[in-house]
Parts: structure tokens; C-alpha cells; sequence
């Protein structure tokens, strides 16, 4: 009889693959039903890697569900500081974060910060200091509010992309730098940002940066001419990079199959649900970066925070459709929601 059973329910797992997925290990801290939160600057607040991760969890616990704010900013640092030619002072993560904590009450926190924090001049022990200061401020306040904290590396600077973009980099000793003009060797910088983060006493910490420069230094060997996006900010294949280094440190399963999301045809049955989730990802992340409120001055229009988050869920029941029937549709361009939409700035 024992055997029979075991037959019967190897058989029902065949059939139903979704329902032996269910029975496969979540990702350490990426648990269904609570409050994950991402902070950043501009590379966390386009949200690629976001969305990525977002796809892999949605494809591989389909009866879960995730809850991701990500509240992202454009020109953010966890240092306070900010170069004199910048348009207009940088925002600080400190000066919104206890907002964000008491709002979203995360259950862990996901922080990648150190691009803008040496505001592109060269190393500077007044700026690495203050760095070092927000980031530890940044996990004590976590862990008051009860959350979890994992510290992302800051991406590499790739400096020849940067001049391959047009931009003019500036040798050690010129009077002042910024992010248009930075100093050609900041990558030097961002090295001891990135292993002051390694250090740190977290649930966990994650090396962004060793995977990304291997991927440019890799693609370089076969074009001299080739950009990782501009050198700042990186470009699809660097997002997937950074979705799949943070799912493989939390130990995520089936990873040696997971597709390049930014690689796919047009035509792949996974196109409608990466345009949705990123849709849904962007609208839901804007509501909540503008309920919070930042000092950038130029504000994004968006729906409530309530209207968004309903719309969100309009969007979260149509990808769970795609996901029942991918093969009926081929085109990401029927999947709009109804509701308002909007643009991040």
C-alpha cells in the first residue's frame, strides 16, 4: 500500500509541476508574505535587477507571494556629501529613512550605496568617513526598526566606457570633479568603499562589483569598443548580473537553468510577464518614492499610494494569468492594465 502511495504522488507531481515547485526551498531572506525593501540611488531606483529578481521568484514560486517596495533614488548617498557642480545637493538616505522604516516596516533590507558617495574625486578620508558613518547608520536604524540588513557593493566605475560615451575624465590633482567630469581612477575609490561593505557584521553581504568588472573585462578582450552602459549606471546584461550574483548568495534554487532575462527574443513566452512585472515594478516604486517625499526638486506625478498599490495588484493577477498560459500570448504590447499611467523622471 505504502508503495502504491508513493506512485500516486510521484505521478500528481509529474503532472502538476507547479504544485512540486511549491515544494522547493524560498531563497535565504526572500521569504513569501514579507516586507522586502530595496534602497539605493539611480541604479536601484531603474529597478532592472529589481524586475529580474521579481521574474525569477514570480516563474519559480508561483503560489507565493513577494512583497518588494523599492524605494530607490535618483543622486542618493548614505554619506550626506555632494560635489559642488552637482545641480542640486544630493539627497541623503538618512533624511527620509526612519519615514521609510515606519511606513513600509520592512522585514529585511536589501541597501547598494557608494557610486555617488565619493562624488567622484579621488579617495578622500573626510568622504570615506562619512560614508562609513551612513552606513552604519543605515543598518543600526534597520535593526532598530527589527529588519534584517544585506549591503550590496557598490558597481564597478568603468572608466572607458565612460570615455567611449564622451565623457572627459580628470587625473588626480585637478581642482574640482563631478559626475560629468570624474576622476578618471574613481574605480580605485569604489574598491575600498566595496571592501569597507565586505566587512561589515550583516545578515549578509553582497560582492556586486568582482562579477561586473569580470563581465567587462571579459567582453573587452574581444571588443576594445565595447560599453558597459555608461560607465555609471550599467546596462541591461550588467542588471541581470546583479539580480542573478544576489540570488546565487542567497542560495536560490534552479539558477543553472534561469534564462538571461536581458537577453530574450522578442518572441520568448516570457516577454509579456518581464514587461508587466517591470511595469508594475516602476509604478508601484514611484507611488511609494513620492508618499515618502525626497529633496530632489523635481517630483514625479503619480497616482495614490492606495490607487497604486490597486492597480498593482490588477497588474500581480494578469502575470499569474500569463504565467498559467504563456504560450497564448507572444506580444507584450495587449498587456496594459487598466488604470493611469506615468513616467519616473
Amino acid at each position: 500500500m505504502r508503495k502504491i502511495i508513493l506512485v500516486v504522488l510521484a505521478v500528481n507531481l509529474l503532472n502538476d509541476p507547479l504544485r512540486a515547485q511549491s515544494h522547493t526551498p524560498h531563497p535565504d531572506l526572500l521569504q513569501p508574505n514579507q516586507r522586502i525593501l530595496f534602497l539605493g540611488d539611480s541604479i536601484t531606483q531603474n529597478g532592472t535587477y529589481i524586475a529580474y529578481i521579481d521574474t525569477y521568484l514570480y516563474t519559480h514560486f508561483p503560489h507565493d507571494t513577494f512583497n518588494i517596495v523599492n524605494l530607490g533614488l535618483g543622486s542618493e548617498t548614505a554619506s550626506g556629501d555632494s560635489e559642488p557642480d552637482h545641480p542640486f545637493p544630493r539627497p541623503c538616505i538618512d533624511t527620509r529613512l526612519d519615514k521609510i522604516l515606519a511606513e513600509v516596516k520592512p522585514d529585511v533590507v536589501f541597501a547598494c550605496y557608494g557610486m555617488n558617495d565619493g562624488i567622484y574625486y579621488p579617495l578622500g578620508e573626510e568622504r570615506f568617513k562619512n560614508y562609513r558613518k551612513g552606513i552604519h547608520n543605515l543598518v543600526k536604524k534597520c535593526r532598530a526598526a527589527g529588519a534584517k540588513v544585506v549591503l550590496l557593493t557598490p558597481p564597478p566605475f568603468d572608466a572607458a566606457s565612460k570615455t567611449l560615451k564622451g565623457a572627459t575624465l580628470l587625473p588626480d590633482g585637478a581642482e574640482k570633479y563631478s559626475y560629468k567630469e570624474p576622476y578618471r581612477d574613481y574605480n580605485d575609490v569604489l574598491a575600498k568603499y566595496s571592501d569597507f561593505v565586505l566587512k561589515q557584521n550583516v545578515a549578509h553581504t553582497i560582492d556586486l562589483r568582482q562579477p561586473l568588472m569580470e563581465y567587462i573585462n571579459q567582453n573587452r578582450k574581444t571588443d576594445p569598443d565595447f560599453t558597459s552602459g555608461d560607465g555609471i549606471h550599467p546596462n541591461p546584461d550588467g542588471h541581470y548580473i546583479i539580480a542573478k550574483t544576489i540570488l546565487k548568495n542567497l542560495n536560490s534554487p534552479g539558477l543553472d537553468k534561469l534564462p538571461d532575462y536581458s537577453q530574450l527574443p522578442p518572441s520568448h513566452p516570457l516577454i509579456p510577464v518581464l514587461q508587466t512585472i517591470t511595469d508594475r515594478r516602476r509604478a508601484h516604486s514611484a507611488a511609494w518614492r513620492e508618499h515618502i517625499g525626497h529633496s530632489k526638486p523635481k517630483k514625479t506625478k503619480t497616482p495614490s499610494l492606495p490607487k497604486a498599490k490597486e492597480t498593482a495588484n490588477q497588474q500581480d493577477k494578469r502575470i499569474r494569468e500569463l504565467l498559467k498560459s504563456p504560450k497564448k500570448q507572444t506580444s507584450a504590447q495587449n498587456l496594459t492594465i487598466p488604470g493611469e499611467r506615468f513616467k519616473i523622471s
